[in-house]
């Protein structure tokens, strides 16, 4: 089978949950639809566990990006006197990677060996921007934030990373009329839900469920479209 999750958060326990609940194995495919790290505590785990896995495949999200952009020039040695000496750019980032829930993340990588913190750097820099997918019945694309400027007959390959990572969705706008684009990086609560469910529009469907902010982790199988939840308490499998 194939599953799709996304804005994993740091949230480990919940991650290794919904595995559980999938009976996720080796002959299945998971794709991660980004921001698997920062906000919960554990997202440096989160990202180990997925780069020993051969059977998923990674998007970009904006949490990988801003700390793709942290990590080169804290590489050398992440201590207070490394990143006090930071110049004026280099702090501006690394600042809105801390108020974007970083700060949980720098911590786990302060603790790693050099070897660990460049091979995580080359897996995040790895990541493609989308993905595309087909079961029996349907075609997906699956993207980090949705689309932004989509346009008709518009290759994939002509849209930029602030596009796929950084959109805001209209589950109003234009979208492809034979395949389904999956996404996350907004959630579903303020999408007109007003719950942490799968948001599902015509040929578009939301999948961040809240996990970062409280809420769940949401994963959808492609081939039979069941949706599946864990939260902080208990794990759900919802049928539609």
């Amino acid at each position: 089978m194939t599953y799709v999750i996304s804005d994993i958060h740091g949230h480990y326990s919940r991650y290794q949950a919904m595995l559980k609940q999938i009976r996720f194995g080796n002959e299945d495919m998971l794709y991660v639809l980004g921001d698997m790290i920062d906000r919960g505590p554990d997202g440096v785990k989160v990202l180990l566990d997925l780069m020993a896995r051969p059977n998923v495949t990674p998007i970009l999200g904006n949490h990988e990006l801003t700390a793709a952009v942290c990590l080169p020039w804290l590489m050398k040695e992440i201590t207070d006197e490394s990143i006090a000496a930071l110049e004026a750019a280099e702090l501006g980032a690394l600042s809105e990677w801390m108020v974007n829930g970083g700060s949980a993340t720098l911590r786990d990588l302060r603790r790693l060996s050099q070897e660990d913190r460049r091979a995580i750097l080359e897996y995040i820099r790895e990541m493609d921007l989308y993905a595309e997918a087909d079961t029996d019945e349907n075609s997906f694309v699956l993207v980090h934030a949705g689309l932004a400027g989509f346009e008709p007959g518009r290759a994939l390959e002509d849209y930029g990373l602030e596009d796929f990572v950084l959109a805001r969705p209209d589950l109003d706008g234009p979208c492809f009329p034979d395949r389904y684009l999956v996404f996350g990086h907004t959630p579903t609560r303020s999408l007109g839900s007003g719950a942490d469910v799968i948001v599902r529009k015509g040929k578009q469907i939301a999948i961040d469920c809240g996990c970062g902010f409280g809420g769940r982790l949401g994963c959808l199988c492609l081939e039979t479209m069941e949706e599946f939840y864990v939260d902080c308490r208990k794990e759900r499998k919802w049928f539609f």
